[in-house]
């Protein structure tokens, strides 16, 4: 018997990352084979009113849904009501959209390599998100590449319902949460289940990167019932979740699907890229995520919701799993539940218990000493100078001084309002962790490191572009507004979080009449294929009122 006082130095940890992180409070679970191990509460469900996390209160688990999407539909391909190799259309009739390659199927939409784009959710939960594919293009041969598409699993919840001739909830019910005895966990989002629900937490700012001790505010509340994530679910529930993955998809003497269709589904049908936050060690299989990591195979899913964050892990080669819910966005789930399994695996054996991670800390910067440096803007010789203090970066001079935080590899925030909304990005001229800073890029502006060979003059830009640059902004709530920034004659996309991607025009798609458009934009490296297009039009006053996202809905520039 599992003493849970075993377990106090995770819950000692858990807190301690709890009150570093944007987030309000969080559930967790542990379990092994047969029963769930421990389960804590901490923080808040609803800061506003005091109400804490109970074992009753149920978080949205956003994309860890898909894996039950991706159950619910091997049930129906080993029924031989569905067949995994045939076009999609062929099961979903009014599914269409322009290719010069060959059929996507089923498969390559479970697995995220039927090239289409990722989805703006600018109509939740309606079917016309996927019929508007219509207006973009398959990307790639089918199977090819990795991208990850939120509106490709809509579209296999659609399917669930047209072949089950169920809502997708009740089939999800029906299919994956009554076999499993997830008595507390709903299928989908509503006001009905809202008051059992903790309350999502964002940044009071949706148009700039989250600083330390950021103002939380309730997020955008929304029913949802699609096919790509719309359960909401206890700690203890998913602990039951995460033992159909440590036992080969049955629970108990029942199996939901059969040995042959579980490894299809958690083995990897391809790499994931780094271009999707993941090192390409990841595999992506049919709504599961597997991957190695110090001798050991772990399968999984992460879930991120308007205001929630989630993550269900399990180590198949110990037979250990971790569920952590939490109210909270910008928020890395996989250390805390790295940590947790390791703690659980020491309490079975009975060794000692591991030292935790650090807590993450966005001041604490590896390798800050080659960053530091006086940084020129050669157009109007603002100077900004930046000082390493061990791990520290300190900005200095003027009234914008203060220590940097980092956001994700060389972007960091400035904690100073004159730098919002984009962060401080710097530049190498190598590759490598060694490898010098030579740029500071904020915005549209570049900073030169002083000694460092200035670039060659920029190229000119076609004259159009100058309408473009501006915020862009719609009423779908994951994807709110961005910015289009020109920066040395190339059009660059800045996301809320601090992401920037490049805007590179197409001059061929997929309509006789677009052949010949200048306006269309893919989003990404340039020479690569992507899946994400934009284009801009209704140009007044010499700006452009509107963004047009291939698939994704429309964004108006704001001012």
């Amino acid at each position: 018997m599992v003493n849970i006082m075993q377990f106090t130095p995770l819950a000692d940890y858990l807190r301690r990352w709890l009150s570093g992180a944007p987030a309000a409070g969080l559930a967790i679970a542990v379990t092994d084979r047969q029963r769930t191990l421990y389960t804590a509460g901490l923080g808040y469900a609803d800061a506003d009113a005091g109400r804490p996390v109970l074992a009753d209160t149920t978080f949205q688990i956003g994309s860890i849904g898909k894996s039950m999407t991706a159950l619910a539909l091997m049930q129906l391909v080993e029924s031989g009501r569905l067949d995994l190799n045939a076009p999609l259309s062929t099961h979903l009739p009014w599914f269409a959209i322009p290719s010069r390659y060959g059929p996507i199927a089923l498969r390559h939409v479970m697995s995220h390599t039927a090239g289409l784009p990722a989805g703006a959710d600018f109509a939740p939960s309606a079917r016309y998100e996927g019929y508007a594919l219509r207006d973009t293009v398959a990307a790639w041969e089918p199977g090819a590449r990795f991208h990850y598409s939120n509106t490709g699993y809509k579209l296999l919840g659609w399917l669930l319902e047209d072949i089950t001739g169920r809502d997708y909830g009740d089939a999800i019910r029906q299919r994956v949460l009554e076999p499993l005895g997830m008595t507390a966990t709903v299928p989908v989002i509503t006001h009905q289940t809202r008051h059992r629900m903790a309350t999502g937490y964002v940044s009071l700012h949706d148009d700039r990167p989250y600083r330390r001790g950021d103002t939380l505010i309730p997020a955008t509340w929304m029913e949802y019932k699609v096919g790509d994530g719309s359960q909401a679910a206890t700690a203890e529930d998913m602990a039951r979740y995460a033992r159909l993955w440590l036992n080969g998809g049955r629970s108990g003497i029942r199996a939901l699907v059969s040995a042959a269709s579980y490894a299809r589904i958690t083995t990897p049908v391809i790499a994931m890229s780094r271009g999707d936050n993941y090192e390409h060690d990841y595999g992506y299989g049919f709504g599961i995520i597997s991957h190695q990591a110090d001798g050991h195979r772990f399968i999984g899913h992460g879930g991120s919701t308007v205001g929630f964050r989630a993550i269900m892990l399990t180590d198949q080669t110990d037979g250990l799993g971790v569920t952590l819910l939490c109210n909270g966005s910008d928020v890395d789930t996989y250390a805390p539940a790295r940590y947790a399994l390791q703690v659980a695996a020491a309490v079975r054996s009975g060794s000692a218990i591991p030292e935790p991670p650090p807590v993450p800390d966005p001041t604490r910067v590896a390798g800050a000493s080659r960053y530091a440096g006086d940084y020129i803007n050669p157009a109007n010789g603002v100077r900004l100078s930046v000082g390493a203090a061990g791990d520290t970066l300190r900005l200095t001079g003027g009234d914008s001084a203060g220590v940097l935080e980092q956001i994700a590899g060389n972007a960091f925030c400035v904690p100073h309002d004159a730098f919002d909304p984009f962060p401080l990005r710097f530049w190498a001229a190598g590759t490598g962790n060694d490898a010098a800073m030579v740029e500071a890029h904020h915005g549209s502006d570049v900073y030169v490191r002083e000694g460092s060979i200035p670039p060659d003059e920029a190229a000119p830009y076609p004259p159009e572009w100058a309408a473009l640059p501006g915020r862009y902004r719609s009423h779908a709530p994951y994807v709110s507004n961005f910015y289009v920034i020109l920066r040395r004659s190339r059009l660059y996309l800045a996301w809320p979080n601090g992401g920037e991607e490049a805007l590179t025009p197409e001059r061929s798609y997929h309509s006789e009449a677009d052949r010949s458009a200048t306006g269309w934009f893919g989003v990404g490296p340039p020479g690569e294929p992507t899946a994400e297009r934009l284009r801009f039009d209704t140009v007044v006053g010499g700006r452009a009122l509107r963004a047009r996202w291939a698939g994704g809905g429309d964004f108006y520039r704001v001012g």
